[in-house]
């Protein structure tokens, strides 16, 4: 269509394909969507790593490699901090990205199992949490697991669309290895897996979304050395060699440390509210256009 005699040009969104990690700004952080739907940030944060520990415990029913399950933690942080998880069931969104990343690792599990642990890990939860509540199987070709499998099969092209199909994660394993080769600790087996244990628990916070993969790798190193009381350069800081800053290493160490298990029970009563408010939001806006 021609604007003042000149051809009107076309505006497209554009998709970064990059092989570092998306490491998001202080504003997506704060104002994520669920925050914007009015859901508390404790709240999200506790859903998050609810979400991390299912994809945890399915890969390890389904025998899934730990980088599997690692990259599927990190694709469904990203996920939910493009979408609500008052609009986005957090079990599903958990089924979603552990399979995903299970396609591209080459272990393809059918829909069936992956919709069966996840249940399973949920009713093994509810359990710990409330001991007189037996775990229930879900019913194979049931009503229930028919609706499961069409939220699932919709949710994988949603999150791949929002992640623009780029669904590579940079890992810090092999950096922790790396560092301890040059720091000479390599041959400290004990220094090494803590250190691992603690990028382990890692993903289940925002850290990965935070922070580039060598900063993170050296915060871990930095604990582990820390609670082995083993004495690394510090003069000067042995950290500032892969351009890590010591005020970086210490939000790692908060947002590791600062999580409690909690109820899932509870914190879906609480994003139903929310879910109800925006439902009667919606009919009434509809009700007023039709009045006008």
């Amino acid at each position: 269509m021609a604007v003042n005699g000149a051809q009107s040009e076309k505006t497209y969104a554009k998709v970064l394909i990059t092989l570092e990690n998306c490491i998001l700004s202080p504003d997506k952080l704060t104002e994520t969507p669920s925050v914007k739907d009015g859901l508390d940030k404790n709240v999200e944060e506790d859903l998050r790593i609810i979400g991390c520990e299912f994809i945890q415990t399915s890969g390890l029913l389904l025998k899934l490699p730990q980088v599997a399950m690692a990259t599927g933690q990190v694709l469904f942080q990203r996920f939910y901090y493009t979408k609500s998880f008052v609009k986005h069931d957090v079990e599903v969104g958990s089924c979603t990205c552990y399979y995903c990343t299970s396609k591209r690792n080459g272990q393809i599990k059918a829909t069936k199992h992956r919709i069966v642990v996840v249940q399973y890990a949920s009713s093994v939860r509810g359990w710990l949490f409330y001991l007189n509540r037996p775990i229930q199987p879900l019913e194979y070709m049931g009503n229930l697991y028919f609706n499961r499998k069409n939220q699932v099969v919709k949710a994988e092209r949603r999150v791949l669309k929002e992640l623009g199909f780029c669904v590579h994660v940079k890992h810090p394993h092999k950096i922790i290895i790396t560092y301890l080769q040059i720091l000479e600790c390599e041959t400290n087996q004990e220094l090494a897996q803590l250190a691992w244990n603690h990028m382990n628990d890692s993903l289940r916070t925002s850290a990965f979304v935070r922070f580039a993969p060598e900063t993170i790798a050296c915060a871990c190193i930095f604990l582990a050395s820390r609670l082995l009381k083993i004495c690394l350069p510090s003069n000067p800081p042995w950290y500032e060699l892969f351009d890590a800053q010591l005020s970086d290493l210490e939000v790692t160490f908060l947002i590791l440390y600062t999580c409690f298990q909690v109820s899932l029970d509870s914190l879906q009563k609480k994003v139903a509210v929310l879910q109800k408010e925006l439902e009667d939001k919606k009919k009434k806006k509809e009700g007023e256009e039709k009045d006008g």
